[in-house]
């Protein structure tokens, strides 16, 4: 089992945060290598959302669930290659009066193929979920934070 512990702080109300990085509608930033996002159905207090991805340079499509725990707090559970993924996302507020998002990742290989799986590509994977995030995290200020006129 491998965990990721990733922190962000925003000047932004956590409404919009929590608004931003559950939206499914596939509009504005999707992703680095996540290619496309799509509901397919509900699953009890499940969704169950249809993403695409590039990674090593393929397509692939994974079925992950998503579940609204409650109003800042989600989870996506993704399963890539005998590897279930668990991304604990929770927003609240810092000490210092800005928003956190925090997300943490539990990686855990299932049965022999995901622990093959894991063995051959479980760094890269680590890496590129990080990579991820940050580029998310990039993404949601751009759109979110006012910028000044050219000229201003």
């Amino acid at each position: 089992m491998k965990e990721l512990h990733i922190r962000f702080e925003y000047d932004l109300p956590k409404e919009v945060v929590r608004a931003w990085w559950t939206d499914l509608t596939g509009k504005g930033y999707v992703g680095k290598r996540l290619k496309s996002i799509k509901p397919i159905g509900k699953e009890e207090d499940k969704t169950r959302v249809e993403t695409k991805w590039s990674i090593m340079g393929m397509t692939m499509t994974l079925v992950e669930k998503l579940t609204l725990t409650s109003d800042y707090r989600w989870t996506w559970e993704p399963h890539l290659l005998g590897i279930h993924i668990r991304d604990d996302f929770r927003v609240d507020e810092a000490t210092d009066g800005k928003t956190r998002l925090s997300i943490d990742s539990t990686i855990v290989p299932k049965g022999m193929r995901g622990k093959l799986m894991h063995l051959l590509v479980g760094g890269k994977l680590n890496e590129m979920m990080v990579d991820e995030w940050q580029s998310t995290s990039k993404a949601f200020l751009d759109e979110n934070t006012a910028r000044p006129l050219a000229g201003s």
